[in-house]
């Protein structure tokens, strides 16, 4: 029997983390079901500890142009070696097309599927510069024209390679739109495409990645020396502990009307050939002109004064510290309430 693995290789900011948390979570009831994970340092998973994206190793291996073909089916040859189960490896990084090579003589070896999700650039690039571009001291007007310039994110680029260099492996692009998921949501999706039965794993209907409020966002923008590199979450994580809920979310438009339609006309071409190419069964003029074309919008963050988003994001911080100290002496009224009762 064909051994198989199956790739879900990103694209980064497009339902990744998701779906490696569904991975993570049923991690036991996979292992019963002959579905093995790849982990740290690109082996299999044999126990919860083991359990990692492999993004730094997959990164070490692209710099030296270490193929990888060997290590993943000895891998799976050594967990199943009668062909029996699947294995699956996940990791964003895995769309950069320089990545595909490592992989070469994969499709003769093993029955591969390879699965891309992708996000409409409308959504994606405000979501990168959130996560990368503003750690730079980058204005998000900036960060769009780079995107252009160099044709960022490379969808159309990084799923041809990998086609071309695994041109027998079955290739699934998946659009992260809530209507053309099943389930409406990228981890339900991807147990679908790999076969496992929805109904037979616990796969939450996590909400969207939280996000800081945009003024909050311009601030640290300013400030880009508050982080080592792009990849420094700690300020992040920090500001979300601290925030009330209601201000982790984008409740404004982020790009400009003008900043849309440069981005729509930059990547039509790619973005009709996605749907028409991968899109069987839908109206893909509909889905085009709903999530790939402008939308109005009542306010937008662009056309906000400087002035105004520092206003807006002190009131955010008094109104979350006096929050903070509030929770803090009721806490403290209850512990001498207890010890006053005992």
């Amino acid at each position: 029997m064909t051994q198989r693995i199956i790739i879900h290789a990103g694209f980064a900011k497009c339902g990744s983390s998701s779906i490696q948390a569904a991975l993570f979570h049923n991690f036991g009831d996979l292992q019963k079901d002959g579905v093995s994970l790849f982990g740290k340092e690109l082996r299999i998973a044999h126990a919860p500890a083991d359990l990692g994206v492999p993004l730094w190793f997959l990164e070490g291996a692209r710099e030296k142009r270490e193929p990888l073909t060997r290590k993943l089916s000895d891998e799976i040859a050594s967990v199943r070696p009668n062909g029996n189960g699947v294995g699956i490896l996940s990791a964003e990084n895995l769309a950069r097309p320089d990545m595909a090579p490592l992989f070469v003589g994969l499709d003769r070896q093993l029955d591969v599927s390879v699965i891309f999700y992708v996000r409409p650039q409308l959504e994606w690039i405000p979501s990168a510069w959130k996560q990368w571009g503003l750690k730079k001291g980058l204005t998000l007007s900036d960060f769009v024209s780079h995107c252009i310039q160099i044709r960022r994110p490379p969808f159309k680029l990084g799923i041809e390679t990998w086609r071309s260099v695994l041109p027998t492996a079955k290739v699934h692009v998946r659009f992260l739109i809530p209507e053309l998921l099943i389930g409406g949501n990228p981890a339900q999706d991807f147990f679908h495409l790999t076969g496992l039965p929805l109904n037979k794993y616990d796969i939450a209907k996590e909400p969207r990645n939280p996000t800081l409020d945009f003024s909050i966002l311009h601030v640290l923008s300013k400030n880009p020396h508050l982080f080592s590199d792009i990849h420094d979450n700690k300020l992040m994580k920090g500001l979300m502990r601290a925030l009330q809920e209601k201000f982790q979310s984008t409740n404004i438009q982020m790009l400009s009307s003008e900043e849309e339609a440069r981005i729509e006309e930059s990547f039509r071409d790619e973005n009709l050939w996605l749907l028409n190419t991968y899109g069987s069964g839908i109206d893909v003029d509909r889905i085009y002109r709903t999530y790939f074309m402008p939308q109005e919008a009542e306010a937008r963050y662009s056309s906000m004064t400087d002035l105004d988003l520092i206003y807006r994001c002190l009131g955010i911080i008094l109104e979350s510290l006096a929050a903070s100290s509030e929770g803090t002496a009721a806490d403290s009224r209850t512990s001498k309430a207890s010890k006053q009762e005992s």
